[in-house]
């Protein structure tokens, strides 16, 4: 593996650390986004039960006790549910933002990386290139074949680390943004039901 990454040349090195950073943040993003995973349904069924029977305080302790932006959106509500209807809605719309933020928090490392990291082996390729020419330019010729093994070696290495790398990563980007369109797709619907059940209430 050492003599593979000499071979490819200094376009290397950057390919390099970009592998880290996906490992790095695919991992940090993996733990954070399936660990504030829970389920919402049940989540809401126990907060209604509380809420049904005038139990705030109850329902507050039960939605902080959960994990994940749907019940810190949901707490965040409970918290105001004697204020008028909408400012309760945009507290926790508020919340909503600054929990979407946490969830795609450095998902535009992976999707720079997902950029740059073909480009960096295209540019590979064309120092490999250019290093064969040069040696051809001194042999005059092709009098010694294993003379621009180097080179060729540059530019094919290169081009397969930048897709090797690419590609999981547009992968890893896509399973990591489901997850997240999922969690705000669920963060607004029990946002919503939320709002319904204070108002069958009748404190607002």
């Amino acid at each position: 593996m050492l003599e593979v990454f000499v071979l490819g040349g200094p376009v290397m090195i950057p390919l390099l650390l970009c592998s880290i950073f996906v490992v790095a943040v695919g991992i940090e993003r993996l733990w954070y986004l399936l660990r504030s995973r829970i389920d919402a349904d049940d989540l809401l069924e126990d907060l209604k039960l509380s809420l049904g029977q005038g139990k705030i305080l109850e329902a507050m302790q039960i939605a902080k006790k959960s994990k994940g932006p749907v019940a810190t959106v949901l707490a965040a509500g409970i918290a105001h549910y004697d204020k008028e209807r909408e400012e309760i809605k945009e507290h926790m719309q508020a919340v909503g933002q600054e929990e979407i933020f946490k969830m795609e928090r450095r998902m535009g490392v992976l999707d720079t990386i997902i950029m740059i990291a073909p480009m960096l082996g295209i540019l590979g390729t064309v120092t490999g290139i250019i290093k064969s020419f040069n040696v051809l330019a001194a042999l005059e010729g092709v009098a010694q074949a294993s003379a621009l093994s180097a080179g060729i070696a540059e530019a094919l290495i290169t081009t397969a680390a930048g897709l090797i790398i690419a590609v999981p990563a547009m992968a890893l980007y896509a399973y990591l943004n489901g997850i997240i369109d999922s969690q705000i797709a669920d963060l607004n619907k029990k946002s919503a039901e939320l709002l319904h059940i204070l108002d069958s209430r009748g404190d607002l």
